[in-house]
């Protein structure tokens, strides 16, 4: 990708040593704000990031999921962060964000996407298990055809 500043993000997974190691893999192009392992925390935590109180904060362009999460933690974590950025008030989209069509960022005029890479996804590039090199190389793709949309 080979972006002059990375791409703020944040990390919902289940497994945080794998989580981490990906967030390192991801630099120099992606800079983790936040991890979480926890969908309680992921809810209280992920949100504020999208609706910020300082207009100097870093606010992320996307929530990466690792594996191990379900349908419904997804949703929840997507809901809870489409509603921050519709009480945004320098939103223009109060629809917010969603996997299907992105809304603007509060304080910034990048959209906020919801990128998932699941087993599945590790399995048809050609890896077992959580490969860590799998998974960065299938967010870059999933990342890079979600920015080529903007």
């Amino acid at each position: 990708m080979n972006t002059i500043d990375p791409i703020p993000i944040v990390v919902f997974g289940k497994d945080l040593r794998i989580a981490t190691t990906v967030s390192e893999k991801l630099l120099p192009d992606f800079v983790t704000l936040k991890i979480n392992t926890d969908l309680a925390a992921a809810l209280a935590e992920f949100p504020p990031l999208f609706n910020p109180t300082s207009p100097s904060a870093k606010v992320p362009q996307a929530v990466f999921f690792g594996g191990g999460f379900t349908d419904k933690e997804y949703q929840a974590i997507v809901g809870a962060v489409n509603k921050a950025i519709a009480s945004s008030p320098a939103s223009s989209d109060s629809s917010g964000a969603s996997a299907e069509k992105p809304a603007s960022a509060p304080k910034s005029e990048k959209k906020v996407h919801f990128i998932r890479v699941q087993k599945r996804d590790v399995l048809a590039a050609g890896s077992f298990g959580p490969n860590t090199e799998t998974i960065c190389k299938v967010f870059r793709k999933k990342m890079e055809a979600a920015l080529a949309k903007e």
